[in-house]
């Protein structure tokens, strides 16, 4: 059974279409509905249900699809058993959230990069839905994102970790230095937030609902980065994840404000499409994040 076979059956699955896979793989769409036949004809069964230019997976290719991925991920462990990490090549796709940009992502870039000089690194950043369902349509290899729980069945959460959501007030601000403030209050001020799609605008609304009070923002901003900047020059307060102002914290730029509420938290999460092979330079990836929030 050719290996490339195998490769390309994959490519064929994950992006539903033989034209894009051909795209991808720099073949001529005839050669790769020559290999996936060569393949039907090997295990005696049809891998693909091709109703006009709809492909799908039939029962028994949706099982060897699985069998392939187990394959894939021993050669691929077999091929690299000797190699340095400085010779691994390939590319490596990740969305992010922007905070876990700031916050995370761009301090372990710089060293993670020095142990895999041959790998492509691609970032993307955007919200959360939109991420995981370019995840899901093989776009990105993994994302990194701030969510709740996943419940998602085609994913596989590689990575987790328990965020706390806080008020943030500049240092001059007359709520840095106040004890238990009202919700009902600290509704009421000027508040600077993140895309309405967000766990932090959403948060924002509940928060308001369970205090019998609403929430009308002046301020909307897609960047958590430009939002906690404006913040420290007094343009008003903000909601936003601990993690990704961690910096203006310890300098004292920013302030929490104590809020009469219990914590809000959430979870940072690293997600991959549940039948990805994990490659070795994706599990340093992980790894390279675990080492750093352990020192948080």
């Amino acid at each position: 059974m050719d290996i490339r076979n195998i490769k390309t059956f994959v490519r064929v699955a994950e992006l539903k279409s033989f034209t894009k896979a051909a795209n991808e793989l720099s073949f001529v769409q005839s050669t790769v509905t020559m290999q996936i036949k060569q393949l039907e004809k090997e295990l005696g069964y049809p891998l693909f249900d091709r109703i006009g230019k709809r492909v799908s997976l039939t029962y028994l290719g949706e099982r060897f699809l699985s069998y392939s991925y187990e394959l894939l991920d021993v050669l691929g462990r077999a091929s690299e058993l000797d190699m340095d990490n400085e010779d691994i090549g390939g590319v490596l796709r990740i969305g992010v959230s922007e905070s876990l940009l700031f916050g995370v992502i761009a301090d372990i870039l710089p060293d993670f990069k020095k142990r895999y000089k041959n790998l492509d690194i691609r970032i993307k950043t955007g919200h959360t839905p939109e991420l995981i369902e370019e995840l899901k349509q093989n776009g990105l290899d993994m994302v990194y994102v701030s969510t709740n729980f996943n419940t998602d069945p085609d994913l596989k959460c590689c990575y987790v970790r328990r965020e706390k959501l806080v008020f943030l007030c500049s240092k001059e601000h007359k709520m840095a230095k106040r004890k238990k403030v009202p919700v009902k209050e600290i509704m009421e001020e000027e508040f600077l937030v993140t895309e309405r799609e967000g766990i932090c605008y959403g948060r924002l609304r509940e928060l308001a609902a369970h205090n019998d009070t609403t929430f009308s923002p002046r301020i909307e901003l897609d960047s958590v980065y430009v939002i906690s900047n404006l913040v420290e020059k007094g343009a008003g307060i903000a909601f936003l994840p601990e993690h990704s102002v961690s910096d203006m914290l310890k300098e004292g730029t920013l302030k929490i404000i104590d809020v009469d509420t219990t914590t809000q938290v959430y979870y940072s999460q690293i997600f991959m499409h549940k039948g990805r092979w994990i490659a070795p330079f994706m599990s340093g990836f992980i790894e390279a994040i675990e080492n750093l929030r352990k020192a948080d």
